[in-house]
C-alpha cells in the first residue's frame, strides 16, 4: 500500500537538516529514497504538489555533491516555495 507524501514532509526534512539533525549526505540519501519510491508508486503525492515535489527531490538528492550543494538561503527559499503550494 502506497504511503502519502506531501510538501510538508519535504519542509520537515529540510528543517531537520538546517537544525543540524540531518547531515547533507543524510538529506540527499533521504531525498533519493523518496524520489525512487515516488517513481515506483510506493508513495503518492497530491496531484497539485507533484511537480514541485519532484523538482525539490531532484535538487535535494544531489545536495551532497559539491557542484549541487544548496546554501542555507537556497534551502530556506525552497522551504518557502514548498509551503506555498
Amino acid at each position: 500500500m502506497a504511503m502519502e507524501f506531501s510538501c510538508d514532509d519535504l519542509v520537515s526534512a529540510i528543517a531537520e537538516h538546517l537544525a543540524g539533525r540531518l547531515s547533507r549526505k543524510q538529506l540527499a540519501a533521504w531525498a533519493f529514497d523518496r524520489f525512487y519510491e515516488l517513481e515506483q508508486g510506493e508513495i503518492i503525492v497530491p496531484p497539485e504538489e507533484e511537480a514541485v515535489i519532484r523538482d525539490a527531490l531532484d535538487d535535494l538528492m544531489f545536495a551532497d555533491d559539491a557542484p549541487f550543494v544548496l546554501s542555507e538561503g537556497e534551502l530556506r527559499q525552497l522551504m518557502e516555495r514548498l509551503a506555498q503550494v
